[in-house]
C-alpha cells in the first residue's frame, strides 16, 4: 500500500475519533403506575396494592432501558433520565435481589423529576445547549434516542404524554420540541 493511502486512512481514523458522532438519550418515565384515572378499577387494586405503593415495573423498564443503552456504547453522561418524582425507585425487593440497583460509583440514575418544566428544559437544552445543566447542543451528526414510558392520555383530539402529578405534554408540542434538535438521526 502506498504511503499516501496509509496517510489518508490515518487522517480518516483520526477525524472520526476526534469529530465523530455522539450518542445521546432521553428517558422519560412520567409517573408511577395508577396515579391517574380510575384507580379503584386498576390492576394495582386487583393485586392488593394501594395508591401509596407505587409499582416497580416503571423503575424496572427505565433501569433496563438505561442498562441497554450503556451496553450499546452510550456514555452515562449522555443519557438524561427523567423519572417520576426525581428519585431512583427504592424498594426492599431491589436490595434483596440486587437486579435493579444502580452501581455505587454512579450514585443516582435519575437526573430530573419527570415534570413538564424539566422535559422542556432537557429537550431545549439538546437543541440550543444548556451549560448550567451540562446539556450540550447536539450536532447534525449526533444520534438521539428518546424513550417514554407512561400510560398516556387522549383528550382534546390529541394524545398526551403523562408526566408526574397532573403535568402532561401534548403530542404536537412534544414533537415540536424534538424537531428543533439539530441532529438528523433521531
Amino acid at each position: 500500500m502506498s504511503k499516501k493511502v496509509m496517510i489518508l486512512i490515518g487522517l480518516i481514523l483520526i477525524n472520526s475519533i476526534l469529530f465523530g458522532a455522539e450518542k445521546y438519550a432521553v428517558l422519560i418515565t412520567g409517573d408511577y403506575a395508577d396515579e391517574r384515572g380510575d384507580f379503584e378499577g386498576s390492576w394495582a387494586i386487583a393485586n392488593e396494592r394501594d395508591r401509596d405503593d407505587p409499582m416497580e415495573e416503571f423503575w424496572h423498564d427505565t433501569f433496563l432501558m438505561w442498562e441497554m443503552l450503556i451496553e450499546k456504547g452510550y456514555e452515562n453522561d449522555n443519557i438524561f433520565v427523567l423519572f417520576a418524582d426525581g428519585n431512583d425507585f427504592e424498594g426492599d425487593y431491589i436490595l434483596e435481589g440486587l437486579r435493579y440497583v444502580i452501581p455505587d460509583t454512579l450514585g443516582s440514575l435519575t437526573d430530573y423529576q419527570a415534570d413538564l418544566a424539566n422535559v422542556v428544559m432537557v429537550l431545549e437544552g439538546l437543541a440550543y445547549g444548556n451549560p448550567q445543566e451540562n446539556i450540550p447542543q447536539l450536532q447534525e451528526d449526533d444520534f438521539l434516542t428518546i424513550w417514554t414510558f407512561d400510560h398516556g392520555d387522549w383528550h382534546d383530539d390529541h394524545t398526551w404524554v403523562c408526566l408526574i402529578g397532573d403535568d402532561e405534554i401534548r403530542d404536537d408540542n412534544f414533537g415540536n420540541l424534538v424537531n428543533q434538535i439539530n441532529c438528523k438521526k433521531k
